[in-house]
């Protein structure tokens, strides 16, 4: 059985690595007219076994991260959404103009 410092700090280590993620979706979204290498596979968080319950100083701060991941994911859908409309775009600009050469249109206002 864990004691209530180790129970503690159990917590705020996986809500850190939960908060690392946030951070690195942020950071993508941010920056995602750069062009870079994704890992091949992006490692899920995992809660450590034998946690415990969330202990009720920590409850805000989960509450906050939560709301964090949600905002992140309506953000992430918007930015799907976007992706797909820029690549039927460019489907139809080459369908339409029947060439080979590259083209490049900035169709953000």
């Amino acid at each position: 059985m864990t004691t209530g410092g180790d129970w503690d700090a159990a917590w705020n280590a996986a809500l850190d690595a939960m908060e690392l993620e946030a951070d690195e979706v942020e950071r993508m979204l941010r920056h995602r007219d750069v062009p870079e290498r994704l890992p091949a596979e992006a490692p899920g968080f995992t809660p450590p076994p034998g946690i415990g319950p969330l202990p009720a100083a920590l409850r805000e701060r989960a509450r906050r991260l939560v709301q964090r991941q949600l905002d992140l994911s309506r953000e992430l859908a918007i930015a799907i959404a976007g992706n797909r409309q820029q690549a039927r775009l460019v489907s139809r600009l080459h369908r339409e103009t029947d060439q080979s050469v590259p083209v490049f249109l900035d169709n953000r206002t």
